[in-house]
């Protein structure tokens, strides 16, 4: 959960702040924006079906920021915008792993209250 603030007020400060950037940088910054959001949420996931490894999760997350990169300059050289395809491969991972963090969630939660209801229902039971 610390990982989900962290990553909302650093996207706050980002959004408020006025910081000039070259036009160059901006392909690369989303791209590096997207990267991280995707390996965010999907450590998360992989924390929560206890399958995290930090040095997986290293190494892929600059696997990925290496190759988005070179694919980014190497569009820029061609004078074709290549930032646009990894963008969108890297949305549809963020997207893909929010969607299996909101099931597991509502997994969660349906599993909670079917508990409570049951521990309320025995209450009753031995009351009566």
């Amino acid at each position: 959960m610390l990982i989900i603030i962290g990553l909302l007020i650093g996207l706050l400060l980002g959004l408020f702040a006025n910081i000039p950037l070259p036009a160059s940088m901006v392909p690369y910054l989303a791209i590096f924006s997207l990267i991280g959001a995707e390996a965010l949420t999907g450590s998360w996931n992989a924390v929560r079906e206890g399958k995290f490894e930090s040095g997986s999760f290293l190494i892929e997350i600059a696997a990925n920021l290496a190759v988005a990169s070179l694919i980014t300059a190497l569009g820029n050289q061609m004078k074709y915008d290549f930032s646009l395809i990894v963008s969108f491969i890297f949305a549809y991972k963020l997207f893909r792993n929010v969607t299996f963090i909101s099931r597991r969630l509502h997994k969660d939660v349906k599993v909670y209250l079917k508990n409570r209801a049951r521990k309320s229902d025995d209450e009753t039971a031995k009351e009566g």
